[in-house]
């Protein structure tokens, strides 16, 4: 698992900052947190692939979290891709996606899926594509719960900003313990799709006998999964906290330095202190930093000295970096 920091900047542009995005590789897919201006070319300099399962998550219509979506998905079709696209985000995302195709001609001829959360009926509303201004299904939300897959789910809450806006959370499903081929070996057991049963924790009946992979220490007990939260744009609130409890990695905004804590208020934004608070109480192993003011450009380690004072394990976003959570 790989978080890839592909814009960084609030609201303007630039020349070290792209607007903001950040990517999660997780196995064979790709989740997106927002798409800003020139997402694009951000991913290909990442060097990620643009043919992979996708999971789009937008916080919110401000144009620096969105405007990057459209020329994406044109270019997913300039590439003949294939993987579907999945995109979740507030009520009228299929709006603002169906325009594009009837005025400019957005028709992907790849499998698309468009899911607007409605927080005030705790309701999906699901389009399978963008032919059709009706919606294929609806569908009740439980426990903020906006997908449920086999190896992680995904959640949201409505934070406090300008705008309505939500925050992220992947939360990855137990893991299988670490898988010790020698002991295997010891017991006979072929290298052979037996070794996958036993990987996945499965018991198998071998020569007659039920080995069961944990009782035998083939395998290691289950390992908890990881937690990924992604702030969006927000003021302190307690929906934030309580989403990212234990969060393994807070990617949290931090507009501003806490000499600016009146317009961060005023403009329900966050403080690098603000993001430092958030990471303490929310109990989360590391904070990252992002969606920093262009009147930083040349001094944003300030923004990193505030937040470390509270929460040393803080890292500032830089574009391209790379964070490994393997």
């Amino acid at each position: 698992m790989e978080i890839i920091i592909l814009g960084s900047s609030a609201a303007i542009p630039v020349r070290e900052r792209n607007l903001p995005s950040t990517a999660l590789k997780f196995k064979n897919e790709l989740i997106l947190f927002d798409s800003g201006e020139d997402i694009q070319r951000a991913m290909i300099e990442a060097g990620l692939k643009l043919n992979k399962p996708l999971k789009i998550l937008i916080s919110h219509f401000h144009g620096d979290h969105i405007i990057g979506l459209p020329g994406l998905l044109f270019r997913f079709g300039l590439n003949h891709r294939t993987a579907p696209v999945t995109i979740f985000g507030p009520v009228n995302l299929f709006l603002y996606l169906f325009v594009h195709r009837k005025i400019l001609g957005l028709k992907p001829n790849y499998p698309i899926t468009v899911i607007e959360i409605d927080d005030e009926q705790k309701q999906l509303t699901i389009y399978e594509s963008l032919d059709s201004e009706l919606p294929n299904k609806k569908m009740n939300i439980s426990e903020n719960t906006i997908f449920d897959g086999q190896k992680y789910t995904l959640k949201y809450a409505l934070v406090d900003h300008s705008v309505l806006t939500f925050a992220y959370s992947f939360i990855e499903k137990p893991r299988s313990g670490k898988f010790n081929p020698e002991k295997a070996k010891e017991l006979g057991i072929p290298e052979s799709s037996l070794w996958k049963k036993l990987q996945e924790g499965e018991s198998i009946d071998f020569k007659g006998k039920l080995i069961d992979p944990i009782k035998e220490n083939i395998v290691a007990p289950k390992r908890p999964g990881r937690k990924i939260t992604y702030s969006g744009d927000t003021m302190p609130c307690e929906s934030l906290i309580e989403l990212g409890k234990n969060s393994d990695v807070l990617i949290h905004e931090a507009t501003f330095s806490q000499e600016l804590s009146d317009i961060a208020l005023e403009k329900k934004h966050s403080t690098s202190v603000d993001a430092a608070n958030d990471a303490k109480k929310m109990g989360a192993k590391q904070l990252i930093l992002t969606h920093i003011s262009s009147r930083y450009q040349e001094d944003a380690v300030k923004l990193l000295v505030e937040a470390k004072e509270i929460f040393p394990n803080t890292a500032l976003a830089i574009d391209l970096m790379r964070i490994s959570l393997d």
